[in-house]
């Protein structure tokens, strides 16, 4: 059962599985842009790095910190491939939410709620380090309610679109459904037509939804029992 049938009350489904993918591409393109910049510049990011780690307090990524900077274009390259990956998954996404295939948008769902528990773990670090290098608590609240409306933002349009293939599944049994019915009132309609003719209903089941084997093979005897 889907839990939400549209997006910010407004939007269909389908079209907030649209913009969705284009809002994700248009993420990733700008990490992949700043990935390949500081792909050709790996000595700057060398420099960076350790003015960081000199300025501020960086006890929970020090380790991370110090392999990335032993050989920074290694790292560069893997999170390139992984943005090229998923912006060919936010395009598959897109052409399954067009032609409503909900074979084509799994994936992306299940490498999106992944990247969200990935960036949820990575924005209460960057909380931790932003408390340990700060003594306002008026900023440190402030980052801390706007990173969570923004998580909460993100997991609510992450459900949107995992709530489209469900919905799909849902308006496909229901068109089942409503023709299974048509198709029994149909038969019901035409019975009682049959019947008020004279007709049985086994008469009519027998002869208007099958055909012997004997009228098939044998159009001979068929004429001369007519003719009887």
């Amino acid at each position: 059962m889907a839990l939400v049938y549209s997006c910010c009350f407004w939007f269909s489904l389908r079209l907030a599985g649209i913009l969705i993918g284009l809002w994700s591409i248009m993420h990733a393109t700008i990490v992949l842009i700043l990935s390949i910049i500081a792909y050709k510049q790996p000595q700057n990011v060398k420099q960076q790095i350790e003015h960081w780690m000199k300025t501020f307090d960086l006890t929970y990524i020090v380790g991370f910190l110090e392999t990335f900077k032993e050989d920074p274009q290694k790292f560069l390259t893997f999170l390139m491939i992984i943005n090229i990956f998923y912006i060919m998954l936010c395009l598959v996404y897109i052409y399954g939410a067009l032609k409503c295939n909900n074979a084509l948008m799994v994936v992306f769902i299940l490498v999106e709620l992944a990247r969200l528990f990935i960036l949820t773990n990575l924005v209460t670090v960057g909380l931790l380090i932003l408390k340990n290098n700060t003594m306002d608590i008026g900023l440190l609240i402030g980052a801390s309610v706007a990173c969570s409306f923004i998580l909460l933002g993100l997991y609510y349009l992450w459900l949107c679109a995992a709530n489209l293939p469900i919905l799909i599944n849902e308006m496909e049994r229901d068109e089942h459904i409503a023709t299974i019915n048509r198709l029994q009132k149909l038969l019901e309609s035409k019975n009682t037509s049959f019947q008020e003719l004279g007709y049985e209903d086994d008469f009519y089941r027998r002869d208007m939804f099958s055909i012997t084997r004997n009228k098939l093979n044998n159009p001979i005897r068929n004429s001369w029992n007519f003719l009887k």
